[in-house]
């Protein structure tokens, strides 16, 4: 997934790799605290959770809060809704 995750976010290069192999580390716990789910890598909505998450980790990296964060706290939790919410298969 950090390939991808690194797409996501148009990284080119490997300097960030150990910050975004954590992002995506706590990602997957975050998602799988928010929705009682294991993190389905194969499930285009998990990963898009995941990806929101980091990019916005990624991309905020101070503690002032911005208006920003409201459009991502609706955007990821609406995904997180539906995951908790959707069947297993």
């Amino acid at each position: 997934m950090l390939d991808e995750l690194k797409q996501y976010l148009r990284i080119d290069y490997e300097d960030e790799d150990l910050f975004l192999s954590s992002l995506l580390l706590i990602a997957k716990d975050y998602i799988e605290k928010g929705t009682g789910k294991t993190l389905n890598e194969d499930n285009p909505k998990h990963r898009l959770a995941a990806f929101l998450y980091c990019s916005h980790q990624y991309e905020q990296r101070n503690p002032v809060v911005s208006t920003s964060t409201k459009t991502l706290e609706y955007s990821l939790q609406s995904l997180l809704f539906q995951i908790e919410w959707e069947i297993d298969e």
